[in-house]
C-alpha cells in the first residue's frame, strides 16, 4: 500500500488525506477564493477520503479533492491554498497527489470544471488538459465576472505514461539552457597554482619557493578547501626547474601528509626546453607520480617571454600522458587552442572527462572579459570540466564568474601576487582559497572535496 503522506523538506510541509475535522479549515482557505459556496451546497454529497490536505505544522494551508462520477470518469473538486503560497508548488503537489489516487483507483479521464482563466492555463501547462467544452455557471463560486464554466479533460493514462518523459527531458533542458541556483551545479573545484615561474622572496615573502615550503602551501590549501595543487618546481637556489627528482620530493612529501589531494605537475613550455626535459616528469612513479600534467594547447607571449608549444610538442605530450594514465590539465588562453583540443580529441590523444583551464586577462590572448569566457567555455569538446583564472587583477572577477556560469577556480601566486586591485596587500595561496570558500559558500555553491574532485574528473 502507497504511503499516503508525502513531505517536503524545502517547504516542510506533509499531504495528508482530509478527514471531516478538517472542515472549518476547508471553509476557510475557500472563502478567501469565494470558493465556499460550492463546497457547502455539494457538501453531504462529498467523500472526505477523496481530499487531500498539506500542513505545516498544525495549520493547513491547502486542500485538493475528487468525486467518482463512473468507473472510468472522476471529477477534481476544489483545489485551493493560502494566497501566501501561491507559487510554492504545494498547489502541483496537492493535484499531482490526487490524480495518482485516481490513477490507482482505475480512473482513465479526469475532468476539472473552472471558470478562471489563469487556472485553465495553469492545468494545460502543467498536465495537458484540454478545453472539451462549457457549462452555464448555476451559482457564484469565483472571483472572476464570468456567467460560463469551462470543462477541462485530461487523458489520465497519457498523463501518466509520459510523466517521468516529461520530467526527465525538463531537467535535461534546465541542465543545458536554463538557469538555476547554484546548487545545482558540480560542486566547485578549486585548482591552487603555487608558485609559477615568476614570484621571488623579493616580490612576495608568501611565495613558496622551496620544497619543504612548496609542501607546506599545498597542505595548507587542501585544509582551506583546494581539492588541485598546480606544481611548478625549484631548485636551491630558488629557480624554476623541470628535473624530476625535484617534483619526486614535492608530490611524495605532499602525498605523506594529505594522500589524496590531486598533484598536478607542470610541463611549461617557458624558458626554451626541450621535450626531454619537459616530460620527465611524466616518468615518475609509485607515491610520487602525478595525478595530472599540464598541458598548453599553443603557443603565447608572456610579459616576461615565450611560452613556445609547437603542435608536435603538444601532441608528443599528450601521447606520452595518455600512455602515463596521467590526466591532462589543457591550458587554454585563446578560442584557437580549443582546436587543437578538438584535434587531439579526433586523434584519440585524449578522451572521457577532459580538465581545461582557461587562463584569461594575458596581454597576448584573450581578454579577461565575461564575453571572451563565455565564448571559450561554450567552445570546448563535449564531456568538459572547466576552470577560469584570471591573470593579475583579473584573478577574483574571473574565479567569480566561472563559479556563477557553472565552472570551477584557479587560484594562486602564479596568476597573481596581490590580494587587491590597489595593490597594498600581499596575498597567500591560503588567503586565496578562504576568500573562494567565502564567495561559493554566500552563494550557495558547495566546494568539491578531493574525493568528489577525483569522481568528477575520472581519476
Amino acid at each position: 500500500m502507497k504511503n499516503e503522506a508525502l513531505e517536503d523538506k524545502n517547504m516542510n510541509y506533509t499531504i495528508r488525506k482530509a478527514t471531516y475535522k478538517d472542515r472549518e479549515d476547508f471553509i476557510k482557505i475557500l472563502k478567501l477564493w469565494n470558493m465556499h459556496h460550492a463546497f457547502l451546497k455539494d457538501e453531504v454529497e462529498l467523500d472526505y477520503s477523496y481530499f487531500y490536505v498539506a500542513q505545516i505544522d498544525d495549520r493547513i494551508v491547502g486542500l485538493a479533492g475528487f468525486v467518482k462520477l463512473t468507473n472510468e470518469r472522476y471529477r477534481t473538486r476544489l483545489l485551493a491554498v493560502y494566497p501566501e503560497f501561491q507559487g510554492s508548488g504545494i498547489g502541483k503537489k496537492l493535484q499531482e497527489k490526487r490524480l495518482e489516487k485516481i490513477y490507482e483507483l482505475g480512473g482513465c479521464i479526469v475532468e476539472t470544471i473552472t471558470d478562471r482563466d489563469e487556472t485553465i492555463l495553469w492545468y494545460q501547462k502543467h498536465f495537458g488538459c484540454k478545453k472539451v467544452g462549457e457549462l452555464k455557471k448555476e451559482y457564484e463560486n469565483s472571483l472572476q465576472d464570468k456567467d460560463y464554466m469551462v470543462v477541462l479533460e485530461l487523458d489520465l493514462e497519457q498523463y501518466m505514461l509520459r510523466k517521468d518523459e516529461k520530467k526527465n527531458a525538463k531537467e535535461l533542458y534546465m541542465a543545458n539552457d536554463e538557469l538555476y541556483p547554484l546548487v545545482s551545479y558540480p560542486p566547485l573545484i578549486i585548482n591552487v597554482a603555487l608558485t609559477g615561474v615568476i614570484p621571488t622572496k623579493l616580490l612576495n615573502l608568501h611565495a613558496p619557493i622551496f620544497i619543504d615550503e612548496i609542501i607546506e602551501d599545498a597542505i595548507k590549501v587542501h585544509d582551506a578547501g583546494a581539492s588541485i595543487v598546480h606544481l611548478h618546481a625549484r631548485n636551491e637556489s630558488g629557480e624554476s626547474v623541470s628535473d624530476a627528482r625535484f617534483f619526486e620530493e614535492i608530490i611524495s612529501g605532499i602525498r605523506r601528509e594529505r594522500p589524496n589531494l590531486i598533484c598536478c605537475a607542470t610541463t611549461s613550455g617557458r624558458g626554451g626546453q626541450s621535450f626531454e626535459q619537459r616530460s620527465e616528469v611524466l616518468h615518475l612513479h609509485g607515491i610520487a607520480k602525478p595525478d595530472m600534467a599540464s598541458l598548453s594547447l599553443g603557443s603565447l607571449n608572456f610579459l616576461t617571454g615565450a611560452s613556445v608549444n609547437s603542435l608536435e610538442t603538444i601532441q608528443r605530450l599528450a601521447m606520452l600522458m595518455k600512455e602515463k594514465d596521467i590526466k591532462p590539465e589543457m591550458e587554454v588562453f585563446d578560442g584557437g587552442m580549443i582546436n587543437v583540443a578538438k584535434y587531439l580529441e579526433k586523434h584519440n590523444l585524449i578522451s572521457g572527462i577532459k580538465y581545461f583551464n582557461i587562463l584569461l586577462g594575458n596581454l597576448n590572448t584573450a581578454a579577461a572579459t565575461l564575453k571572451d569566457l563565455a565564448h571559450i567555455y561554450t567552445s570546448l569538446p563535449n564531456d568538459s570540466i572547466w576552470s577560469c583564472a584570471g591573470l593579475g587583477q583579473f584573478q577574483l572577477p574571473m574565479n567569480m564568474a566561472s563559479i556563477i556560469a557553472g565552472g570551477h577556480v584557479r587560484v594562486g601566486l602564479e596568476d597573481n601576487i596581490y590580494y587587491d586591485n590597489e595593490k597594498n596587500i600581499l596575498a597567500s595561496n591560503e588567503m586565496f582559497v578562504k576568500r573562494m570558500v567565502k564567495i561559493a559558500n554566500e552563494l550557495e555553491r558547495p566546494i568539491s572535496t578531493t574525493e568528489q574532485t577525483r569522481e568528477l574528473l575520472q581519476l
